[in-house]
């Protein structure tokens, strides 16, 4: 038997909660997190405020939302899986790289929104401690596949090589090669990915 196809209820629900995340995410990016307030993104949205509490939970609900798709995006999974394809250690740090790159570029508004909520909003702050276990997470499984074809620096555990990857790697450092040094993402990417062999690879 096919699913049911989503009623127009459902549907215009699904829009107006679309549209209420797209609102959000612009203004928490600016004018910021703490400036927003749940009647300016009703009014982004042109939605009633009880509009947003309902269909997504108020301010904390969005930003939570605005994680999930940080950090649950197909892009993740792609990145892994594209990883995971690579035949030596040095291969599999490159295809992250790329993956990094492609991900600041589809999400690093929404990290950088909850990376500037945290320090005043303790649920800001315990999403990104979500964010960052789940990005720790994702790369043991890539330092997993590195140690499997036994690329991985000797003494060197699988949860300590995936703390200095996100070391590095992480949006904060990613965007201070990228934009503050002026490097762009080809040379950043490579600089980051030189100093992160050195640091986890056999020589």
């Amino acid at each position: 038997m096919s699913a049911q196809a989503p009623s127009r209820r459902d549907e215009y629900a699904k829009m107006t909660r679309d549209e209420i995340v797209k609102a959000a995410r612009k203004l928490y990016a600016d004018p910021g997190y703490a400036q927003t307030t749940v009647e300016k993104i009703a009014r982004e949205a042109r939605v009633s405020p009880a509009t947003v509490y309902a269909q997504c939970g108020g301010k904390e609900g969005l930003l939570r939302t605005l994680m999930d798709i940080w950090t649950t995006s197909p892009t993740v999974a792609r990145i892994i899986s594209d990883s995971a394809a690579q035949s030596t250690g040095r291969a599999k740090l490159e295809s992250l790289a790329a993956g990094y790159a492609a991900h600041a570029a589809e999400a690093g508004d929404i990290m950088r929104i909850v990376e500037r909520a945290g320090p005043s909003s303790p649920a800001a702050q315990q999403f990104l401690d979500i964010a960052d276990q789940r990005h720790i997470e994702a790369l043991e499984m890539i330092v997993e596949g590195i140690a499997d074809k036994g690329d991985l620096a000797e003494g060197l555990t699988v949860q300590d090589a995936a703390k200095i990857i996100f070391f590095h790697f992480r949006n904060p450092q990613f965007v201070l090669a990228v934009d503050t040094f002026g490097w762009g993402v080809d040379r950043a990417t490579s600089w980051l990915v030189d100093r992160v062999a050195a640091a986890i690879l056999k020589d």
